[in-house]
């Protein structure tokens, strides 16, 4: 009897191991990136509601809400969850007692808005500065225009 040995053909149990935990080092890599990617999407959409809530509040200074010294704090209608703050202050610069002479006053607005995050609160803040002149403003409904 003759008996021929043939070597097998195909992958040992080894190679498939190894090709497995190459596939499972590539997934993890691939699954870690998308999430990263959409905790960045998340934090922008956030940032961005954030920035016209604070742009609206600010528009709506010295139009439909009056121009005063103080903070006013707030929820926006639209995005519950967005909480704004107001601070009006006089503006500490070297012009501002010429500037009082002639009846007018510079004020910095600052609109802090804050709204919840998955890992953290998240915070936006704009600033502007205002003027005022409250001879003219008796005449104009109390707004103030900017600088």
């Amino acid at each position: 009897m003759n008996a021929s040995f043939r070597p097998q053909r195909g992958f040992t149990i080894l190679e498939v191991l190894v090709a497995f935990m190459v596939a499972a080092l590539l997934l993890t890599v691939i699954l870690s990136t998308f999430t990263t990617g959409m905790s960045s999407l998340a934090k922008t959409d956030g940032l961005s509601v954030a920035a016209l809530v604070a742009q609206s509040r600010l528009e709506e200074l010295g139009v439909s809400v009056p121009l005063e010294e103080g903070i006013t704090e707030g929820q926006d209608e639209s995005a519950p969850d967005y909480r704004w703050r107001i601070n009006v202050a006089p503006l500490a610069w070297d012009f501002a007692e010429p500037l009082k002479a002639a009846g007018g006053i510079v004020y910095r607005v600052d609109v802090t808005v804050t709204w919840p995050g998955t890992k953290r609160r998240g915070s936006f803040t704009l600033t502007s500065l205002r003027t005022v002149f409250p001879d003219e403003a008796a005449g104009q409904n109390g707004q103030g225009g900017n600088l």
